[in-house]
């Protein structure tokens, strides 16, 4: 489970008012969960986008002993070498386990974050494109209040400023795009909320191991 960063726009009726745009905008409607998902991945993008950039970073690296970090911490001197060839033998068969798990958490991190960053680079609208990209997909995280605050006066060289209250409607109408895509490629398939036992009653969000066969 993937806590995602906390938002600092809360407002109590954010879903529905989102959920609002489909009954103008779309044939196809993600209901409230799909929303309350996509914002979910939106939020947490960055923080997913670190864990496959750290884990891709780490692969690369190549001791002289042929393994590289996670591989190291994994082992934890379990590990017996017996020839100048054989780097991995007496291996525990939990070291094995814990190397394919987080292959797999590599390979449905991947598979998310390449889905929502190919759907907000396919936003048209170039204020909505700026949108997502200051408050969930870019290289600087930008707080709403600051976001609103570029959008109404740095953004001018691109395309004309906009107001607090057309910002609240274009970013609306641009999470209920994006929500809509999520979910029409399957990307949200991958999401779960979990209202089980111990759960809060709006239940809590996160993705979903893969399997095998879908790796």
């Amino acid at each position: 489970m993937i806590p995602a960063p906390e938002n600092d726009y809360n407002s109590k009726d954010d879903v529905i008012q989102i959920a609002s745009v489909y009954q103008v905008q779309f044939f196809i409607n993600a209901d409230k969960e799909d929303i309350r998902k996509a914002l979910w991945l939106l939020n947490s993008y960055r923080a997913i986008k670190g864990l496959v950039d750290s884990y891709e970073f780490v692969l690369k690296q190549q001791p002289e002993n042929g393994l590289n970090d996670f591989d190291m911490a994994g082992v934890e001197g379990a590990v017996k070498r017996l020839s100048s060839s054989d780097h991995i033998s007496n291996l525990p068969a939990n070291v094995l386990i814990a190397k394919e798990t987080r292959q797999l958490n590599y390979m449905l991190y991947k598979r998310v974050t390449d889905a929502v960053l190919h759907a907000a680079n396919n936003v048209v609208d170039p204020h909505e494109h700026m949108i997502v990209q200051l408050l969930f997909v870019g290289e600087r995280k930008y707080r709403y209040k600051d976001a609103v605050e570029y959008m109404r006066k740095g953004y001018k060289t691109v395309a004309y400023g906009i107001e607090a209250t057309t910002f609240a409607e274009k970013r609306r109408k641009v999470i209920a795009s994006l929500a809509n895509t999520l979910l029409f490629n399957g990307t949200l398939d991958y999401v779960t909320i979990d209202y089980g036992l111990g759960r809060n009653k709006e239940g809590e969000i996160g993705l979903r191991q893969l399997n095998n066969r879908e790796g």
